[in-house]
């Protein structure tokens, strides 16, 4: 029975690996060849019979991942043979050449196949990142399309929603910028910007208006919106704002290295798991590992354990002893499966292991449960474990992100120092987990309050902090003002059931008018908190109210 698969029996990013690499297979097979044939002849050199080895290898973990499993398993009985520990009696000889000529066999009916199926359709997506400009004003719509070919993306036009829902459906957007006001109104619109934050995976949406209203941040920033772009900016702050955006998202997918001697095994690997949201880095040299990692900084690393020059378990203990990729998760590739392998593989410091030759779904598996574990501990890391919103180091770093962006784009950017009022008092007179209770109510409404671009965190005890990026203080004390109202609504049960509120104070202050860096910013907005808790009908207070 044959064991070369139909075409249609690999995922399509398969079928285009095989048909990219069944030639370099075939050479592969002429060294094992040549090394039978000197074998027979009683004339194996160890340098080929080592190359040929190496080949034997190569091809029982790549013809696996194509489908020829009995190929496959030829390969790996070839690779046995050959290695040098093993003795090769007259047996042997009869054995390698059997297994030669029908692994032979096997690649040529695969090539045969697939070169009957025909070439497969490409693919008409460029690599360049595509933005969706959802405009009715044509002409300015178009104004920005030259600049963002210069900035290495592609843009596509719609003058309606209508238009963007099925420009969406053709291709989806690395990022959109929306126009509210249509001649339908806003409602579909906001229908629009729903649809696209709330799509999985989200797409990132930037909003662009002539109409700046505190009504339409907060309805924009409740939908999921990233941010506002306003129409006066010129074509390159525009397109500059959306490229950024792109690349932070893209900077928040999951980045694999692969490392393997084998092109067409790397090639697969990254053909099974690029579908699935992942960004798949491939190295053919393990001696460049080093110096590919800090410019590539992986989340995961996959290591072939069998490679030339270096092996993947002694990558993994360099990995292991450098502080700072101890904590990278890594994923080991072996054809070994026995015991003292597998432990071999754990005592380096891998994370997991998985089987030559690679099957998709194992692999896509394997990945996902590193992923969620490295997705759980960074959010351990980065997150307020009692409210739900950043901490203190990462909110920093957002804070510094949106003054780069005020500054770059001469935008206002307010600053908010929050407090809640009273909350010594909350812990001695009702308890601590109660006090608890009332940190958790409050983040959670921060976190439904401000999205986007805005920034919050906690910065220890009762202390919160937020960024508003592209809003006056005015508007901000607006919007702070609404959180107070809705905070005063939340009730708490104390001791014995005593039902209580608890309110807060704020001060806010104004980039770059009461500073231009981010510890000015903060003095200036706790000067204008404590003025807030002076004064016991204002509980925000701002220099521009």
């Amino acid at each position: 029975m044959s064991s070369a698969p139909p075409p249609t029996s690999l995922s399509p990013a398969l079928q285009e690996v095989w048909q990219r690499h069944h030639t370099g297979l075939l050479g592969q097979v002429a060294v094992l060849e040549e090394a039978i044939v000197a074998l027979m002849r009683g004339r194996l050199e160890d340098d080929l019979r080592e190359a040929a080895r190496r080949e034997a290898h190569k091809l029982a973990g790549s013809l696996g991942t194509f489908g020829l499993g009995h190929a496959s398993e030829q390969a790996r009985e070839l690779e046995r043979l050959l290695d040098p520990a093993e003795p090769l009696g007259p047996e042997h000889v009869r054995s390698a050449s059997t297994l030669v000529v029908a692994l032979r066999d096997a690649v040529d009916e695969g090539i045969t196949i697939a070169r009957e199926a025909g070439p497969l359709p490409q693919p008409a997506r460029d690599d360049a990142p595509l933005l969706l400009i959802v405009e009715d004003d044509v002409p300015l719509a178009e104004r920005l399309v030259p600049e963002a070919a210069r900035q290495g993306m592609r843009v596509a036009l719609a003058a309606s929603p209508e238009e963007a829902r099925a420009a969406v459906a053709e291709e989806r957007p690395d990022g959109v910028l929306l126009d509210l006001t249509f001649e339908t109104g806003t409602n579909d619109a906001y229908a629009l910007l729903s649809e696209l934050t709330c799509s999985e995976p989200p797409v990132p949406v930037l909003v662009s208006t002539m109409r700046d209203t505190l009504t339409d941040r907060v309805e924009v920033v409740r939908r999921g919106g990233r941010g506002f772009v306003t129409k006066s900016l010129p074509p390159e702050g525009v397109i500059d704002q959306l490229r950024q955006l792109v690349e932070r998202e893209r900077a928040a997918e999951m980045t694999l290295l692969a490392v393997d001697d084998d092109p067409a095994l790397l090639d697969g690997v990254r053909a099974l798991l690029e579908p699935h949201e992942f960004r798949v880095v491939t190295l053919n040299d393990p001696l460049r590992f080093w110096q590919e990692l800090d410019a590539i900084r992986p989340d995961l690393v996959l290591l072939d354990v069998d490679m030339p020059g270096v092996t993947g378990l002694e990558l993994c203990r360099v990995l292991r002893n450098d502080p700072r990729w101890a904590t990278v998760p890594v994923l080991v590739l072996t054809a070994r499966r026995d015991a003292a392998s597998i432990e071999r593989i754990f005592a380096a410091g891998a994370d997991d292991y998985l089987a030559k030759p690679v099957v998709g779904t194992e692999l896509l598996t394997r990945v996902r449960n590193r992923v969620e574990r490295l997705t759980l501990h960074r959010a351990l890391a980065e997150t307020d474990s009692l409210t739900g919103v950043p901490n203190r180091h990462t909110s920093t770093q957002g804070f510094d992100r949106l003054l780069r962006l005020a500054r770059r784009y001469d935008q206002p950017l307010a600053f908010a120092a929050i407090d809640l009022d009273c909350f010594k008092q909350v812990n001695d007179r009702h308890g601590h987990a109660v006090g608890d209770t009332v940190l958790r109510r409050f983040g959670k409404l921060l976190r439904d309050a401000f999205r986007g671009e805005d920034v919050v965190g906690r910065w220890g005890g009762e202390e919160f902090v937020i960024g508003l990026y592209g809003m006056s203080g005015a508007d901000a004390k607006r919007r702070l003002e609404e959180l107070l109202d809705a905070f005063a609504r939340e009730t708490f049960a104390g001791a014995d059931d005593e039902r209580f509120t608890v309110s807060f104070s704020a001060g806010i202050a104004r980039f770059p008018e009461d500073g231009n860096h981010l510890i000015a910013l903060y003095h200036a907005a706790d000067a204008m908190l404590y003025r807030a808790k002076a004064d016991g009908r204002r509980r925000v207070s701002a220099a521009a109210a």
